[in-house]
């Protein structure tokens, strides 16, 4: 009985660590490191203070024609340093940049 587990359990491992080579056959190998590293995240995306200020100016130019600049403005400061900074956040965790 324990013969036959050990074979059994022997089989499916030998199963799965082969259908695991032939899954991973189907993908390009990656690229040889040729000295490239990813740039610097400043290089890549904006600060959150630059995206900050371009919400700012553009929520500004909305609030305007909606009758309330100064509320545009910070409600486009909020928006734009937030999104700015999950944009850099993203780029970092896709490896586009350190």
């Amino acid at each position: 009985m324990s013969r036959l587990r050990i074979l059994f359990l022997s089989a499916a491992t030998l199963t799965l660590l082969n259908i695991s080579a032939v899954a991973q056959a189907q993908y390009y190998p990656p690229p040889p490191n040729q000295g490239y590293h990813p740039p610097p995240c400043q290089a890549v995306t904006p600060s959150p203070v630059r995206g900050a200020a371009r919400g700012a100016a553009g929520g500004a130019m909305i609030g305007a024609i909606s009758g309330n600049a100064g509320r545009g403005a910070a409600i486009g400061a909020a928006f734009g340093g937030v999104r700015s900074a999950v944009r850099r956040g993203s780029a970092r965790s896709a490896g586009a940049c350190y």
